[in-house]
């Protein structure tokens, strides 16, 4: 299977086009290789009749062997000699190297997984091209730092197709997933691309095929978690709109948290549906994606992007158990932090592209008092939310108004405005905040002075067994920089101990324990002191536990 010379050029030079910034180091990762040779197949589709052999694009290559799937859906075609060969090992003595019994039953999974199980219609018929009706894949020795290709047979609006795959995937390259792995995720990855050319298969969809080709290996191959190396080229700009990027951008490979979004907040039979909308209307608009998300949503894109800003932003050590299954995982996605000071204004313009976000955080460093935002609600169409990420718990609010007051905002770590364009199309949207911090504004139902003190714990005395934890509630009289609880036993042996960091004063401050000590066992029935530390200043309480 060798390229013509338009495609070899093309496939040799292709990178992300799209200028990132020149301070931002992020990693490369291997790609797919479907969207150059889409590229390749719109250049050669150009060309004038001078240039008629380059416009004969592709051919296949005749391989020493080919194998039908027990499922009789594909047919492998494969070398044992020579550049192309794979390993010979046939540890089964069925006289079919391993490599190719293991891709025959993976393509087999993945058919069941992704036509039978999912929905999805199977990829068109080539009509015997590869020596009869069932689906071509080749196994070969790809070179050029790609995971494999999925090949289109013609440059229509649909098409038949057929896939070449790495005949080892243990070249230098291959460092995110190697091996057998690699072998896995690909074959999920290029047959749907191989099933979305039965709906749509122009290039100007490559975004939503790389996004959901990249998730659709996270659907089969959970454990393998390929898809993680490309969420920083995505998370990292988040003023981009969702269907930025030239064709096989790492940009479009990171959107795959879209579809991980869809899949999770709305139900996983939504990518398919979006995929029957663009090939009903033959083409990628996002307007196609708002219909389907009506069905779902009644506030259409516009509000499904407003929320999957506010997903984006809980992941890492921000993590939220509400959001993302895999959020832990994910990178972080940049903020604009501002600092504001009594009695000035601080003032932040934001650029954004159509489905694009920024995000603006507060951090209030235990100051007392609070702040006003405000808002230009005349410059495009927005979705705002206000993020209380406070140390025991965050409260999400959707911002309808131009102007928002947050009193006593030293119960809060940090207090974030996500703004999110709301628009489809187009670029440079301007968002425009103020904000302006009073040290009187206090909540006015807090009581005027506060202790220092334990609470009883709650349930007390602690079943273990019977109730999964107790909590163990405090009030603060001042800010506390360094505050910390401990568990003793009478005798003084520390059994538990949490460091809670900086904490407002306030009250009702909690913590959940779950009966266990520092090495994760659970305690004897027994009486524990629990001590408060707050920038040098103790409270003490004891607390029962029984144990069955």
């Amino acid at each position: 299977m060798i390229l013509t010379l338009a495609i070899g050029i093309l496939l040799s030079t292709a990178h992300d086009n799209h200028a990132e910034t020149p301070t931002q180091h992020i990693p490369t990762a291997l790609r797919c290789g479907t969207p150059h040779v889409l590229q390749a197949l719109d250049a050669a589709a150009a060309l004038g009749p001078e240039h008629l052999r380059l416009k004969l694009v592709q051919y296949r290559r005749t391989a020493q062997h080919s194998l039908l799937t027990p499922s009789g859906h594909f047919r492998v075609h494969y070398d044992t000699e020579g550049r192309h060969a794979v390993a010979p090992t046939d540890d089964d003595n069925n006289s079919i190297p391993d490599y190719i019994d293991l891709a025959a039953t993976v393509l087999d999974s993945i058919w069941v997984l992704e036509v039978e199980q999912l929905g999805y219609n199977p990829p068109p018929s080539d009509n015997g091209l590869g020596g009869g009706d069932e689906y071509d894949v080749y196994v070969v020795d790809i070179e050029g730092g790609y995971y494999g290709f999925t090949h289109p047979a013609a440059t229509t609006a649909t098409t038949a197709s057929y896939i070449r795959i790495d005949n080892d995937f243990t070249d230098p390259g291959y460092q995110q997933t190697r091996g057998l792995d690699a072998l896995r995720v690909t074959i999920a990855h290029e047959f749907h691309h191989a099933i979305q050319f039965g709906y749509y298969a122009p290039g100007a969809g490559n975004w939503w095929q790389e996004s959901t080709s990249t998730w659709m290996e996270e659907v089969a191959y959970p454990h393998i978690d390929d898809y993680l190396q490309y969420l920083t080229h995505f998370l990292s700009f988040p003023q981009r709109a969702l269907n930025s990027g030239p064709y096989g951008s790492y940009h479009t490979y990171g959107s795959a948290i879209f579809s991980h979004f869809l899949d999770q907040r709305y139900g996983r039979e939504l990518n398919r549906l979006i995929w029957e909308e663009l090939g009903q209307h033959q083409g990628v608009h996002l307007d196609h994606f708002d219909r389907v998300l009506r069905q779902v949503e009644p506030g259409g894109l516009g509000v499904a992007m407003g929320e999957f800003a506010v997903w984006n932003y809980f992941t890492d050590d921000r993590y939220q158990s509400a959001y993302y299954a895999e959020g832990n995982k994910y990178p972080t996605v940049p903020t604009r932090d501002l600092t504001v000071a009594a009695e000035a204004v601080v003032r932040d313009t934001s650029l954004v592209d159509a489905t694009g976000s920024v995000y603006l955080r507060l951090q209030p460093q235990l100051r007392p008092g609070g702040v006003d935002l405000f808002v230009d609600a005349n410059q495009g169409v927005w979705r705002r939310h206000l993020l209380l990420v406070g140390p025991d718990s965050v409260s999400v609010q959707l911002v309808s108004e131009p102007t928002v007051r947050i009193t006593s905002w030293d119960q809060f770590d940090e207090i974030v405005l996500v703004a999110t364009s709301a628009e489809r199309t187009g670029s440079a949207y301007q968002h425009f905040l103020a904000a302006q911090f009073d040290p009187n504004l206090t909540d006015p139902d807090q009581p005027a002075a506060l202790a220092t003190l334990l609470k009883p714990n709650y349930p007390n005395p602690f079943r273990l067994g019977h109730h999964p934890h107790t909590r163990l509630a405090f009030d603060l009289a001042f800010p506390s920089r360094e505050t910390r609880l401990a568990l003793f036993t009478a005798s003084g042996a520390l059994v538990w101990e949490q460091d809670l960091g900086e904490r407002a004063a306030r009250e009702n401050h909690a913590v959940l324990w779950d009966g266990r000590n520092l090495a994760g066992n659970f305690v004897a029935s027994g009486i524990y002191h629990l001590l408060l530390e707050a920038d040098g200043t103790a409270a003490k309480r004891t607390i029962a536990v029984l144990r069955d």
